[in-house]
């Protein structure tokens, strides 16, 4: 098949539109760009909170009270939120006091376990706390180190799973560290789960994610906007399908400054030969306009197509191009 140049036509008025390209026909449509780029807020500055111990045991509900400290090394450091909801009713707290160090007091309540996570600033850590008999907690694992996000660069996911007898088996994220850099969503439930990190400003900070007395902390990193002045954006800019029959996904179609008209080339995707994927623009007629930011679908041919690494490109008439990356598994 020969390859498909898809123009989407930009000019300099009061919007951006976008020709709706796909499986079927493509044409010209007029685009308009504005002629700024949004700039980035200001960097939060990192936050540190310790808390010792770091974890607690209790024989049973009639047991002795025990006692913590938090502390942070960061100068005129903020009261500590203190998030009991995973410990009620396993334990009750009390004390405390309006500067750091702070002492708390945690008394047995029920058997169980929970984490109690501490929050200062953009810092998060945990509490682990056991009540009762049992072989203790297990642990959690993430899908990575972290995540790394760009402001304007589009969400990030990170999945969560359990080994070794992990909690009651419901997950919790906590993630009132990443308050004004970052918003997270999903991931509450029977593990495993996949929570969504949307990056607001340049910062870092942390997302807690506890499993009865079992706690994970994940690094998020918020990086300034590095696109160019002049460039088309497409995220994600890699996607996998776990097979030839997988459901679509969404990438989103956007921009910075002006970029003329833009091409689109999925030739090494829709080969005659190797069908792999194709791109299409979801809710559009064919032939009609489309305001951005857009997002596109990308759909494996399916089961009776070919599967493997394809690229497809976006090309500005001015700026820098934005490339997306498919595999289909066989």
């Amino acid at each position: 098949m020969a390859v498909r140049m898809r123009p989407l036509v930009c000019a300099l008025a009061a919007s951006f539109v976008l020709a709706a390209c796909g499986g079927g026909s493509s044409n010209n449509s007029p685009v308009v760009t504005p002629t700024s780029t949004p700039t980035n807020g200001p960097t939060t500055p990192t936050s540190s909170v310790s808390i010792t111990p770091s974890s607690m045991s209790f024989g049973g509900p009639g047991a002795a009270s025990q006692t913590f400290t938090i502390s942070s090394s960061t100068p005129g450091a903020t009261s500590p939120a203190i998030n009991l909801s995973a410990c009620s009713p396993v334990v009750a707290l009390s004390g405390g006091s309006s500067t750091l160090p702070a002492t708390y007091t945690v008394t047995p309540q029920a058997n169980g376990s929970c984490a109690l996570v501490v929050t200062i600033g953009n810092a998060s850590t945990t509490l682990g706390i056991t009540v009762g008999p049992g072989s203790g907690p297990g642990s959690l694992g993430g899908s990575g180190n972290g995540l790394t996000l760009t402001v304007g660069g589009g969400s990030g996911t990170y999945t969560v799973s359990t080994s070794g007898g992990a909690g009651p088996g419901t997950l919790s994220v906590d993630a009132t560290a990443c308050n004004g850099i970052a918003s997270v969503t999903g991931g509450n439930g029977v593990p495993p789960q996949t929570f969504t990190v949307t990056p607001i400003a340049a910062g870092s900070c942390a997302v807690t994610v506890v499993d009865g007395s079992a706690t994970l902390t994940v690094p998020i990193t918020v990086n300034p906007s590095t696109a160019p002045s002049n460039a088309v954006i497409v995220t994600p800019s890699a996607i996998s399908f776990a097979s030839r029959s997988a459901a679509p996904q969404s990438v989103n179609l956007t921009f910075t400054g002006n970029v003329g008209n833009v091409t689109i080339d999925e030739s090494t995707c829709i080969a005659a030969n190797a069908k792999i994927a194709y791109l299409t623009l979801p809710n559009v007629p064919p032939n009609q306009p489309v305001t951005l930011p857009q997002p596109a679908t990308i759909t494996p041919y399916g089961p009776n197509f070919a599967s493997g690494s394809c690229t497809i490109v976006f090309t500005p008439q001015t700026g820098s191009a934005a490339t997306l990356s498919v595999y289909v598994a066989p």
